[in-house]
């Protein structure tokens, strides 16, 4: 008898040929001698000929449903010594067959149960070759039970089936072709279509929320591994602002509404979600989606004097703060790990600062830890492989040499990586600027030397640091080191071209031409005013650059002014952390 689900309907299918239709049963124990079962995508029936003295094992295929047609498809001989097990057992089940990935030969699997003594069973697994016809015991185990001795033990051997599936899923929903389709063009939707797409229905809406899903969308659409870059402009929503496609701001003239009146850094994508700092807070956001948590800095008052001196400002920093964004490969969850300067001293050197861990995945409140063995500088950390890294800030404490401070997370301690063995020992005359980058996945340290306006980047690989690309700048307008701190972003496996980032402006150098191809300018842009800073004038085309004349100070406070749109690195993912809070989106 068989049951469709599909139609809910009960079926009589014709019994094999050794059954004599109306004619019951020899014995019990002939028909316990007899299973059903499924073996490559068919129905089968197993006949145990033991019992009537043969030593076989019978194995009937069903060929037909509707002409209920069987054809004995192996007959498996336990006459011979090794069978013996099999021929004295309790429990004789078959249970399946299968293919190892070494050879397309099938082997069938046999399992069986047998009393030894007292309350001790022998459960043991067989492989039966149908083509050699030979028999190998692969699994032996003996177990306590404490059910009388007359009764049968089951041998509680199954075959199981690797998959990612979660539980109550039906089979049309797992293994259908247009459930198969349906992933395929979800996979291929923008990352807020896609989001979008749960509420069509139940399924849909499991798909998309399982981890699976959510890692085969980040490995599909950044599998080209080529920059993708957003700018964040203001916005009235809550957060003061949101993200546009650098595309969709080429081809639109920018309006004053979406300027930026708030100083905004942002980090590299991490594990597809992004940090985005401003003075009192962070933001870790996906882009893409909409998903964002906010996080209050543990810093002091702000009207404090032990702010940052202005000097000391530019494009990528914000506040009295340097912020890192890393993530937990064992706990599968990202983590903000703040430093704070309480007090910073050139002249003599003191410093104080604090550092604390935010852990994404949870609202409790931020963790203190034992600050590094070095003070850091300005610039912001690179993550690589679970790992932020810092710069040193030589003019701070005792060293006067760069030194890059490194954070385990797994660890939750702070370390050093000696520089490049050219780093020069700092000294006050020195104006160069150093700082670590994260490129092709490989830290790198950078010095920048406004004097010869070039750019070293030497990587670490392997334990040892090697040259990867001079940077020269005197022929690129707007990308000089006299008047910017210029940070490589992210190169370019196409072309092998370097994304630069100015704060300002964001280009691609070419290191053979030594030629920069802008993608966006801010220069005709109206900066935003600010009641905090004072901008500077507009009215002429020189107003963004500075004469080697020019004081540090002045330089860099020119960096740091607000800027009406901040460009940012992004990957497209549908990361986010759950929460009972109401859903928030960006946009």
């Amino acid at each position: 008898m068989s049951f469709s689900v599909a139609e809910e309907t009960f079926t009589c299918i014709r019994s094999p040929p050794f059954w004599v239709p109306g004619a019951p049963p020899a014995s019990w124990l002939a028909s316990s001698g007899e299973q059903l079962m499924e073996m490559d995508e068919q129905l089968c029936l197993v006949r145990n000929r033991i019992p009537h003295g043969s030593n076989t094992l019978e194995i009937w295929k069903l060929l037909d449903y509707s002409s209920g047609d069987w054809l004995l498809n192996h007959r498996i001989n336990l006459s011979g010594h090794l069978a013996r097990d099999l021929r004295q057992s309790q429990i004789l089940r078959v249970i399946g067959s299968f293919r190892s990935y070494r050879s397309t030969r099938k082997k069938i699997i046999i399992t069986t149960s047998m009393h030894k003594i007292f309350n001790k069973y022998q459960k043991m697994v067989h492989t039966y070759d149908p083509r050699s016809e030979a028999l190998e015991t692969i699994l032996s185990i003996t177990e306590t039970h404490s059910i009388p001795q007359y009764a049968c033990p089951s041998s509680r051997f199954g075959f199981i089936q690797e998959t990612l599936a979660p539980v109550h899923r039906t089979d049309e929903a797992l293994s259908s072709d247009l459930a198969k389709v349906t992933r395929e063009i979800l996979l291929r939707l923008p990352a807020k279509s896609a989001i979008l797409s749960k509420f069509v229905c139940k399924q849909w809406f499991r798909l998309i929320e399982s981890e699976n899903f959510i890692r085969s969308y980040f490995q599909h659409k950044n599998m080209d591994k080529r920059p993708k870059v957003m700018l964040v402009v203001k916005s009235t929503g809550q957060l003061g602002f949101s993200f546009t496609p650098l595309n969709k701001c080429l081809q639109e003239a920018p309006s004053h509404s979406t300027l930026l009146d708030t100083k905004v850094v942002c980090s590299k994508p991490c594990h597809g979600l992004n940090l985005v700092s401003t003075e009192t807070k962070d933001y870790l956001c996906n882009p893409c989606t909409g998903f964002h948590r906010v996080y209050r800095n543990l810093g002091p008052n702000l009207h404090l004097p032990s702010r940052m001196p202005k000097a000391e400002e530019h494009a990528f920093t914000v506040g009295n703060k340097n912020v890192g964004l890393t993530f937990s490969p064992s706990t599968r969850q990202h983590v903000i790990v703040e430093i704070f300067y309480h007090r910073k001293d050139f002249k003599s050197r003191q410093y104080d600062m604090t550092c604390a861990l935010y852990w994404c995945n949870s609202w409790s409140a931020a963790q203190q830890i034992s600050v590094p063995p070095l003070p850091v500088n300005d610039m912001p950390p690179a993550y690589v492989e679970g790992v932020l890294y810092w710069m040193s800030e030589p003019r701070l404490g005792q060293c006067c040499e760069w030194t890059i401070v490194s954070f385990n997370l797994a660890k939750r301690t702070f370390d050093v990586v000696p520089c490049p063995s050219w780093f020069a020992r700092w000294n006050s005359r020195n104006r160069c600027r150093a700082f670590v980058v994260e490129l092709e996945g490989v830290l790198c340290a950078v010095l920048a030397d406004p004097v010869a306006d070039k750019l070293d980047v030497w990587k670490l690989e392997h334990g040892q640091w090697g040259r990867a690309y001079t940077i020269n700048l005197e022929a690129c307008p707007g990308y000089s080191l006299k008047t910017s701190v210029v940070m490589p972003l992210a190169v370019d496996p196409d072309h092998g071209r370097i994304l630069l980032n100015t704060g300002r402006k964001i280009g691609l150098y070419d290191p053979v031409e030594q030629t920069i191809l802008n993608l966006h300018s801010l220069d005709q842009v109206q900066a935003a005013s600010s009641p905090h800073l004072e901008m500077p004038s507009t009215s002429s085309r020189n107003s963004l650059t500075c004469s080697k004349e020019e004081s540090a100070a002045e330089m860099n406070r020119m960096d740091s002014e607000i800027i009406p749109f901040v460009p940012m690195l992004y990957e497209e993912s549908l990361a986010c952390y759950s929460s009972v809070r109401k859903a928030k989106m960006l946009w």
